[in-house]
């Protein structure tokens, strides 16, 4: 099902599943790290072990042969930092992605967060860090739109995407899941030393994809092709040999990303032409 176009109160929130147990203070939806009295059940313990008579299990206990009082050991609960890093340079501008299913996603993400109980950040850059598409961590009533609001009016623009890496220093230093959503349409070296800088998080690749771009070009005729980032011009005479070379580096492209990706045990999601939130969540849900 591909999500409707609009604004968040036509959709639900969607589920994900951390592959971490999250530490800190902050009461949440996710198993954490430590020992508690409530949460989510983990295993039985010796009462000596945790002095807690509340706890006592008396049935696992009258089957202990050595007549031991057993207590049951929780998981405390615990919420976590969702952020997104949305790429803002030039080649973002293409099909009008940020104002369309990029912002679908992030207001989405938000929504999805503060309904678990989680707080949520968002961060635009292209070669520096935009202040006007950056909403620090939050957890307020409405996040969503004030998230899509800032996405509608970005402007995309510029070369380089070295905000990206300022907006990983600005996240906080425990844990998060953090969805960096781009075209990554950058040289490989630039794409790892993003992923460099994100290393103690849980990073989503969101890899933005139009197929007018890639696979709807005509078999033949004049095309003006643009670098976004540039400005730069130049008119093309598309022939099927070009068309099938210019498909062939694409798919080369996106098999490098998928290999570099790999290499981190990281898995990517595909945002292409629009925001398909039951591929999202099933991809969520797996962790």
């Amino acid at each position: 099902m591909t999500a409707p176009q609009g604004g968040t109160d036509e959709r639900r929130p969607i589920p994900y599943r951390l592959r971490w147990r999250p530490e800190g203070t902050f009461p949440g939806a996710h198993p954490g790290h430590g020992e508690g009295t409530e949460g989510e059940f983990r295993r039985h313990v010796p009462l000596l072990r945790q002095p807690d008579p509340r706890r006592i299990d008396l049935r696992v206990s009258l089957r202990d042969p050595h007549g031991e009082l057993h207590v049951r050991q929780f998981a405390p609960r615990r919420s976590v930092p969702v952020v997104a890093l949305v790429d803002l340079s030039g080649s973002m501008r293409f099909g009008d992605a940020v104002a369309g299913r990029v912002a679908d996603l992030c207001a989405l993400a938000a929504l999805s967060a503060v309904r678990s109980g989680d707080s949520f950040a968002l961060y635009g850059a292209d070669a520096h860090l935009r202040e006007d598409v950056t909403i620090p961590l939050a957890r307020r009533r409405g996040l969503e739109e004030e998230v899509r609001e800032r996405l509608l009016a970005a402007r995309p623009g510029g070369s380089g995407t070295g905000g990206l890496v300022e907006a990983a220093e600005r996240l906080p230093s425990r844990r998060s899941l953090v969805f960096l959503v781009s075209d990554f349409l950058m040289p490989p070296a630039d794409i790892e030393h993003l992923l460099d800088a994100l290393w103690r998080h849980d990073v989503v690749p969101v890899v933005v994809r139009d197929s007018a771009a890639e696979e709807r070009l005509p078999r033949w005729g004049l095309m003006e092709i643009g670098d976004l980032e540039t400005g730069a011009t130049r008119l093309v005479f598309l022939r099927p040999s070009l068309r099938a070379r210019w498909r062939r580096e694409a798919e080369e492209r996106r098999q490098a990303l998928t290999a570099t990706f790999t290499r981190r045990g990281l898995r990517a999601v595909e945002l292409k032409d629009a925001l398909d939130t039951d591929a999202l969540a099933r991809r969520l849900m797996e962790g």
